[in-house]
């Protein structure tokens, strides 16, 4: 798919329909009207609201603008119905009940989602999580928010110095770097019983590792023979295979959709650039030339039925600041996304593969944003007491 930044903004109307044309995309415009006027129901009207400003696919509009309405109501028995009509041809595209839960915000990121694939057919995100580094004075420790930044947890407390972290494939499990007996191991975390584990504790550096897309497998950077060089192992920490052997340092491994690639930073002649290799290891071929600094790969895993393209996101330094881009292998060349003056850095997928997160760094302050890489919106999402840094987008 080619990608392009947005450069206007247009909109057509035909027969009381309107639909947003972003340099050749097509928002599909939604009037969420919601669920009546007592607290729950404005409680999930907000909720859904937001989600569909955010969802990429779809846009916020006035009743006689939109393409579609929302209307649904919630029964005395708790209970939640949703409806969505075309407006020119009545056409009802979602007519569903739902059973009341406790859980508002995941009730209402449960019928955001159908109402993104009831109109496109694509999967919504706004089921999704986002685990990052949460800073709390010196200390920076691993935490997991809503995507929209809502309900922030920390999950460690006591591991001073957190950083990479990686969502197993199921979403039950995050990987990531420790500095809790000082040298730098690779940890994992279980959600639910928020028991640890050690992954890999050899001698020197053990950071940067990422799960293979089966979840059977990890690739990482591990020291213990001398330089920095790639290595995979199974998560049982079995089968343990070194890939790279070079004068320079690798980090920052990123799997392939198919699973049978490992993108890299390795600064064997010089400055930090992208590479590939194959899992089995064997030659690596360099990816980006310019900009002549590139780092923090990120391979997209659109799902099955997706409108989306595999795509690799990286951070380069341009003039001093950083900037999130693509990666496009016809050109070779970095396509910018977020280039703006401040430093935006850290991209991290969507499930989707269709939006990215990112970390803006505006006056020594670090914030969260997203980022639809096929119109160019940026998102802000809320702030942190601390500041927050390295966001991975959960499946």
């Amino acid at each position: 798919m080619r990608l392009l930044i947005v450069m206007m903004l247009v909109v057509v109307s035909a027969a009381n329909a309107q639909v947003t044309v972003v340099k050749g995309f097509q928002k599909r415009l939604v009037a969420v009207n919601g669920f009546g006027t007592t607290a729950l129901g404005a409680k999930l009207t907000e909720v859904v609201a937001n989600d569909v400003r955010l969802s990429g696919y779809l846009g916020l509009a006035k009743a006689e603008g939109a393409e579609f309405v929302q209307q649904g109501n919630v029964r005395t028995d708790g209970s939640v119905e949703c409806y969505v009509t075309h407006v020119v041809t009545k056409k009802m595209f979602l007519s569903k009940a739902y059973p009341g839960n406790p859980d508002l915000r995941r009730l209402a990121h449960t019928i955001s989602d159908e109402i993104v694939n009831a109109i496109t057919g694509q999967r919504g995100i706004a089921q999704t999580k986002i685990a990052f580094i949460l800073k709390r004075g010196r200390d920076k420790e691993l935490a997991v928010m809503d995507y929209d930044g809502a309900n922030p947890h920390q999950l460690t407390t006591a591991d001073r110095l957190c950083a990479h972290p990686r969502w197993s494939p199921d979403g039950t499990r995050i990987i990531y770097t420790s500095y809790w007996q000082v040298f730098p191991d690779v940890l994992e975390v279980n959600l639910f019983s928020r028991q640890r584990r050690v992954i890999a504790r050899f001698p020197g550096l053990n950071t940067g590792a990422e799960y293979s897309p089966d979840g059977l497998w990890i690739a990482l950077t591990l020291s213990k023979d001398g330089n920095p060089e790639l290595y995979t192992m199974g998560v049982d920490g079995s089968g343990l295979r070194r890939l790279t052997n070079t004068r320079g340092a690798e980090s920052s491994p990123t799997w392939s959709p198919d699973g049978r690639q490992i993108a890299f930073v390795s600064d064997e002649r010089g400055s930090p650039q992208i590479y590939v290799m194959s899992r089995d290891g064997g030659e690596l071929e360099r990816l980006t030339v310019s900009p002549s600094y590139n780092t923090e790969p990120s391979w997209s895993h659109p799902p099955a039925g997706s409108d989306m393209k595999p795509m690799l996101a990286l951070t380069s330094r341009v003039g001093g600041k950083f900037q999130v881009g693509i990666y496009d292998s016809g050109t070779r060349e970095v396509i910018a996304k977020a280039a703006d003056g401040d430093d935006n850095e850290d991209p991290s997928w969507s499930p989707n593969g269709r939006m990215l997160v990112f970390a803006k760094t505006r006056n020594w302050r670090s914030r969260f944003y997203l980022l639809d890489v096929v119109t160019g919106e940026q998102l802000e999402l809320p702030a942190f007491e601390g500041g927050a840094s390295e966001p991975s987008w959960g499946p």
